[in-house]
This record gives C-alpha cells, sequence and structure tokens, in this order.
C-alpha cells in the first residue's frame, strides 16, 4: 500500500531532461521530497511540505501530490504544510485549486487561513474559488476573513474585497482591525480606495493597528499626503502622531509637511517630526532652517531633537536613534 502511495505521488514529477540539474534542497530532489510525504512519521511528512516550499515554483511538479496531502492527511499541522508550499510554488500550483477550494470549509481555523492565502498567491488561475472566498468574507475568524479579501483582490481585483477590509479596520479589540490594515497597505489598490480608511484607523484605540496604519499610508508615498495633511489638525493626539510617522515613511516628498509639523500646538507631533527629518539624513537638507528655528522650541526635548536632526541632515544618511 505504502509503494503504492509513493508511486502514485511520483507519478505526478516530471522527468527532468538529461544534461539538466535538477533542483534540490538540502541534496535532495523535488521527487525524493515528494516520496517522503508518504512516510507514516507526520514530521517527517511535515518537513517534506517545508522542502517542498523551500524549492518553490520549481517544485511545480509537486503541486498534485501536495494538494492530495492538504485534502487526506489526518494532522491539521501537515495539511497546513501542504498550503503553504502550494502558495509558494504560486501560480504554477493551478492544479491544487480545487483541492484548495475545499479546504476553505474546513473546520479547522489554520486550514481555512493557508488555504485562502494560497489560492490569493495563485492568482487568476483560481477563479473558480471566488465565490467560496466571497462567502468566507464573513468567516468567525478574522485572519481567515482577511486571507479571503486579500484572495480576491489578487485573483480578480473582486469588489468586494476592499469594502471587506475597510469594515475590519473598523472594528473593536483583535487581530482583525490589524490584520486588514496590513492588507490594504499590501494591496495593489488604488490610493483614493483605501487612504481614507487607513487615516481613520490612525486614531484606533489598539495601538498596534496605528502603526500599521502610518506604515501603510507611508508605503502609499505622496498619494496619501493630502490626507495626512488633515489628520494633522485631527483632535486625536494619537492621529497626529499617526500622520506623522506616516510621512516619514514616505520620505523625501513629505520633506514639506513634516517642516509645517515643526509648528504644530503639540511638543509630541514636533519631536516626531524633527526625528523623522533627521531618520532623513541629507534628503531632509530643505528643513535645516526650520529646524534651527526649533532648536528654540520652548520645549526641551522638541530641542534636543531639532539639534540631533541637523546633524544626521549634514553628515549622515539615514541613521536611526
Amino acid at each position: 500500500m505504502k509503494r503504492a502511495l509513493i508511486l502514485f505521488l511520483c507519478a505526478a514529477i516530471p522527468t527532468v531532461a538529461t544534461g539538466r540539474q535538477e533542483t534540490t534542497w538540502q541534496g535532495k530532489s523535488v521527487g525524493q521530497w515528494v516520496e517522503q510525504l508518504a512516510e507514516e512519521d507526520e514530521r517527517a511528512r511535515w518537513y517534506a511540505t517545508y522542502a517542498l516550499g523551500q524549492i518553490g515554483p520549481q517544485a511545480a511538479g509537486a503541486a498534485e501530490p501536495l494538494a492530495k496531502i492538504l485534502a487526506a492527511d489526518l494532522h491539521e499541522y501537515v495539511r497546513d504544510g501542504a498550503a503553504w508550499a502550494l502558495g509558494r510554488i504560486g501560480p504554477d500550483a493551478a492544479s491544487a485549486v480545487e483541492a484548495l477550494t475545499a479546504a476553505l470549509d474546513s473546520k479547522l481555523p489554520s486550514i481555512r487561513r493557508n488555504s485562502a492565502r494560497t489560492l490569493g498567491l495563485i492568482g487568476p488561475a483560481a477563479q473558480s474559488a471566488i465565490p467560496v472566498l466571497v462567502r468566507m468574507l464573513e468567516d468567525r475568524d478574522a485572519t481567515a476573513a482577511v486571507n479571503a479579501a486579500e484572495a480576491l483582490w489578487k485573483i480578480d481585483r473582486h469588489a468586494a474585497a476592499i469594502p471587506a477590509l475597510v469594515k475590519m479596520t473598523d472594528e473593536g479589540a483583535g487581530a482583525g482591525p490589524y490584520q486588514a490594515v496590513i492588507a490594504l497597505g499590501r494591496l495593489d489598490a488604488p490610493p483614493d480606495a483605501v487612504v481614507a480608511a487607513l487615516t481613520t484607523a490612525l486614531g484606533h484605540a489598539d495601538a498596534d493597528v496605528r502603526r500599521a496604519a502610518a506604515r501603510a499610508l507611508g508605503q502609499l508615498g505622496p498619494a496619501a499626503v493630502p490626507s495626512l495633511r488633515q489628520a494633522m489638525a485631527d483632535a486625536d493626539d494619537e492621529v497626529r502622531r499617526g500622520a506623522v510617522e506616516a510621512l516619514r515613511w514616505i520620505g523625501p516628498a513629505a520633506v514639506p509637511e513634516l517642516i509645517a509639523a515643526l509648528e504644530n500646538d503639540r511638543p509630541v507631533v514636533r519631536r516626531m517630526a524633527a526625528r523623522a527629518l533627521g531618520r532623513m539624513g541629507p534628503a531632509a537638507r530643505e528643513a535645516e532652517a526650520a529646524l534651527l528655528e526649533a532648536v528654540r522650541d520652548p520645549d526641551a526635548q522638541v530641542r534636543q531633537m531639532a539639534h540631533w536632526a541637523r546633524r544626521k541632515i549634514r553628515t549622515a544618511p539615514m541613521e536611526t536613534q
């Protein structure tokens, strides 16, 4: 029986042409790792999925054996490994779409999470999974719902994806808002579709969500500046601080806004603005005059940071304090 399973799994591996070197990991070929998927020891099977994932797209021939493991293995972490490995293979794992779609209905949250994520990594070839992914936007597990939304966007730029993530950013405690904010920053989405939600998230009660929103806005680049300019006038100090942090992530294009922030009525915002300018190094040279004024700021910490920033602008590129 075991021999028959090994022969079945290996049948999916294409023969490597003579004269070509087969991709290996830790000295074993794709075919050898597929053989290990049939071992009785579940740890050995899991490690085989890990190895195939490490090989990545070059292990495309293992997609069908991995799909079988995902569908039939008795151990959750082995199935998780198979879903992860299929994601590492990427679009060339399209033959596993049916198994991954079926796994979206698993009772195990980890299986749903990993399968949704992998369908997104496979991309447009996973179109048949869209109806199940749309239903999964209401999954009781926040991470699974976020992964489903992100997958929908990657597969088809589905209209339900961004509204679902925006809704999740506004929820209270738990992993949902944080992961939704991260996803919004990661999507290749039009800035006007996500900037408002991310700016609102700068005032979230969870500090991790605020920081994630700042970084996500920074990754959007100059398109986020107008929204951040408005955020600088927000009544909530956390929103202001988040806006300054986002401007730092944007980089030199945000220097004028950071110069303006040196005159903010909140000392903590002025200090953060000086720190952000200093981190940019010589790229923020146009801020020298404003920082010279900040050296005379009423707040001692702002003065200290302005001194530091001027020194960094003159002497070192993008060091951190």
